[in-house]
């Protein structure tokens, strides 16, 4: 009990939090384009319609990595309105609006209509028939597309606003018993869905990567309400947990990597929390038995996490003194586990926990107890150093790359309450996306295939 209790406090361990803003230290000289955003009329819906889903419009352009939504102004609303719709107007008024990119909207009945002014260039692009339902759920989802065809328009690479996030919400039931469940929501953290019910203490829940050509539809997550924890994973449109492996002993934190043929997790089945890995068949089920991979004499090890091409392992390890982060190579069947060795990565902060390997391969983001407080820390393994992303008050936990290896979402705790943040590394602002009742933590971004 006492080495579990150990590996708990790598994910738990927190601090008081105050309401400063999360404040965030770049390695990046990356500056953001300005792009200014008009005003969206109602077309046939309620009043203050148009208005709702340009805030939904503004957000995406704004957290994008790679615009900044410059501040409306009533002279250029009004010289915008002038210029007919489907004309581009005078490129060189435009301007001296200092601004990359003019991005004008017009509702025609139920349809939205968009056209974008690249300044450099002068090009002047259409977009339309942007069905609308009035419905603002619906609605925004449509907005978040309309956003990644843009980004992906003017930067050639996918956006994030239509990928989706997973979580765990802790709360207390009518009996006053501490439960939490698995949510799924839109990247800004709206349209909150609840993908588990009823399944007792909930951690660390983690997406199933989908096949190719298609979008993720299942979940692995940890279960405590039978008492230890054990693994099980599920649909994502119809909550049927199935517990994932009969093995004894506590199961913690599962990790499968992007084929979809092995999940890494930490097991105590030999005293200790070590290492274990299973093969995976197609359809989600353990092929064969699992076997240990890694195990240390007195102590812990947790939180792995698969590189992208599925060839090493990253997790936390206490074997030598203080919780660090590790690499190694998946052994292969039948090495001796005492010629299994794992790589050193982090050296500046003795206290690191919840690693997690970016998609493109080149970083990995976890946690350190940095001057008492925990925040978000990178390592680039290129250039094999490690700095510190996020500064400030309150502890920053659990971080979780994008599909883009760009922007990342973590929780904050303090005693009462956690919530989620995002952030990417080419801005300086961490912006809270959840609220409400309940402790928000474990997020997890979704993958793309």
């Amino acid at each position: 009990m006492r080495t579990i209790l150990l590996l708990l406090c790598f994910t738990f361990l927190h601090a008081a939090e105050d309401q400063d803003p999360i404040q965030v230290s770049l390695e990046t000289d990356s500056e953001l384009m300005p792009l200014y955003l008009g005003g969206i009329n109602d077309g046939e819906f309620e009043p203050g319609y148009g208005e709702k889903l340009r805030r939904v419009f503004e957000f995406d352009l704004n957290f994008n990595g790679m615009t900044s939504v410059m501040n409306r102004d009533n002279s250029r609303e009004k010289r915008l309105k002038e210029i007919p719709f489907e004309e581009r107007g005078d490129i060189n008024e435009f301007r001296n609006w200092n601004a990359f990119y003019i991005l004008k909207s017009k509702i025609n009945g139920k349809k939205l209509n968009i056209r974008l002014l690249v300044l450099n260039g002068g090009s002047f692009k259409a977009i339309d028939g942007i069905e609308l339902s009035g419905n603002l759920a619906n609605d925004r989802r449509q907005i978040h597309q309309l956003s990644d065809r843009i980004f992906k328009e003017l930067f050639g690479s996918d956006g994030i606003a239509t990928t989706k996030v997973l979580f765990t919400i802790k709360s207390r039931n009518s009996a006053n018993q501490t439960i939490s469940d698995v949510y799924e929501s839109d990247y800004d953290g709206q349209n909150i869905r609840a993908v588990t019910k009823n399944a007792g203490y909930v951690v660390t829940p983690s997406y199933i990567p989908p096949k190719p050509g298609f979008r993720v539809g299942s979940f692995m997550y940890v279960s405590y309400k039978n008492g230890q924890p054990k693994i099980f994973y599920s649909s994502l449109t119809d909550f049927n947990p199935i517990r994932f492996s009969l093995l004894k002993g506590n199961q913690l934190m599962p990790a499968i990597n992007r084929d979809r043929d092995k999940v890494c997790f930490v097991c105590d089945i030999t005293g200790n929390p070590d290492l274990f890995m299973q093969p995976v068949n197609p359809d989600g089920t353990p092929n064969g038995k699992p076997s240990q991979i890694f195990a240390t004499h007195r102590a812990t090890q947790g939180t792995p996490t698969f590189s992208p091409d599925g060839k090493e392992v990253a997790f936390v390890s206490n074997k030598d003194g203080s919780p660090r982060i590790y690499k190694m190579p998946i052994p292969k069947p039948g090495v001796s586990l005492k010629d299994i060795k794992a790589d050193l990565l982090t050296k500046y902060n003795k206290e690191n926990t919840a690693p997690n390997w970016s998609p493109d391969g080149t970083k990995i983001a976890y946690t350190a107890l940095t001057n008492g407080t925990r925040q978000i820390w990178i390592y680039d393994l290129e250039k094999r150093k490690e700095w510190q992303l996020t500064k400030g008050q309150g502890n920053k936990e659990n971080p979780s790359w994008a599909p883009d290896s760009l922007h990342l979402i973590f929780n904050t705790t303090d005693t009462n309450r956690a919530d989620l943040y995002i952030v990417n590394l080419n801005q300086p602002e961490a912006k809270k996306i959840t609220s409400g009742p309940g402790e928000k933590r474990f997020p997890v971004w979704e993958p793309r295939p």
